[in-house]
């Protein structure tokens, strides 16, 4: 006797057949619309002043631009798609991880920009002492977070591997009694809002955006302070469109591996071990650059890894998967055909 489960939705419970684009679609529209939302709010404040400010209008579509770039950044594919393969073995919402992670991050670059529009020129002194506090806190919440969730991945790759059946979360063992503490800090999706805004407080790009906030109003003598905050929504618009789809991306490739996960276990190892090892790779990397940067004993033991740019891992993350999906989804589908064709 077959019950059915009601659909949140976002929540992927147990489908009677694959999931589908449509599905995924459907769950992905309300985060959609908040970043719809966002790209309607910044253009609100941007176009207007744009108009009597013609600088503004580069100064703008660089920020979005920069929001664009920096959504590709390795650590924001690592940590979006580690996480949706972590809440989906939980059987909990996962459509929702890249919107949270860039609405934490952004939220930096938002809070720097209003500091700019209020205290202006000043926060030009302040800004290096700000990203010294925050270059301790990003990168080490950074490869931490990465590593951790990489060895949850990984073994479940490794249990997947040595028992031929897909993994649901059953871990056991003294791995799992150590890594649990960790792991259980995020475990919804709005748990990585402020896992994202601690992984802004480097200032990379938001020391850039704002400064372009500032070199604005330097060279125009007038600039409003609905000017300057456009820039910050401009660039949040831009991140959170590139990874509210790639954390909805994921969560369909993951969700469709879970329907006759047998039949699709190759796939499944594939896809969660590369995420699980470039993750491992990228969180390695970024703790030893951080220990090197802080410590001069680390900087000379770890030598190494101090000049090793992983920026382009995420391309390659974000590229692979997709490859892999569409031909596990195109062999999956042959087999059906073979096999109502027999």
């Amino acid at each position: 006797m077959t019950q059915s489960i009601p659909l949140s939705t976002d929540t992927l419970a147990e489908l009677p057949g694959p999931l589908t684009v449509q599905d995924s679609a459907r769950r992905s529209l309300p985060y959609l619309l908040l970043v719809l939302a966002l790209h309607f709010l910044a253009l609100i404040l941007w176009i207007p002043t744009a108009s009597h400010t013609p600088l503004l209008w580069g100064i703008g579509l660089t920020a979005y631009l920069f929001g664009l770039r920096h959504a590709w950044d390795a650590d924001h594919i690592a940590v979006i798609d580690n996480t949706v393969r972590k809440l989906l073995n939980l059987k909990r919402p996962a459509y929702g991880v890249g919107f949270c992670f860039s609405l934490g991050h952004s939220t930096v670059v938002f809070l720097m920009a209003a500091a700019a529009a209020v205290i202006g020129k000043a926060l030009i002194g302040a800004q290096d002492q700000i990203g010294v506090i925050g270059g301790w806190i990003g990168p080490f919440v950074a490869g931490a977070y990465l590593i951790t969730v990489a060895v949850v991945n990984l073994h479940s790759v490794w249990r997947m591997a040595r028992s031929g059946e897909a993994e649901h979360h059953h871990h056991g063992g003294l791995l799992a009694r150590l890594i649990a503490p960790l792991t259980a800090l995020v475990s919804r999706q709005w748990q990585v809002v402020p896992l994202g805004f601690l992984m802004g407080l480097g200032f990379d790009t938001a020391s850039e955006v704002t400064l372009l906030a500032l070199a604005g109003n330097a060279a125009q003598q007038g600039l409003s302070w609905t000017a300057i905050l456009s820039l910050p929504l401009l660039f949040a618009a831009g991140m959170t469109l590139l990874d509210t789809l790639d954390g909805a991306a994921m969560a369909h490739a993951y969700g469709w591996a879970q329907h006759n996960p047998r039949a699709k276990r190759t796939y499944n190892l594939l896809v969660t071990g590369l995420s699980g090892l470039i993750a491992l790779v990228i969180g390695v990397v970024s703790l030893s650059q951080w220990a090197g940067d802080h410590f001069p004993a680390a900087a000379r033991a770890l030598a190494a890894l101090q000049n090793i740019d992983v920026s382009p891992l995420g391309f390659w993350l974000a590229g692979l998967t997709l490859v892999l999906f569409i031909v596990a989804s195109l062999r999956y589908r042959q087999r059906i055909l073979r096999q109502q064709a027999g």
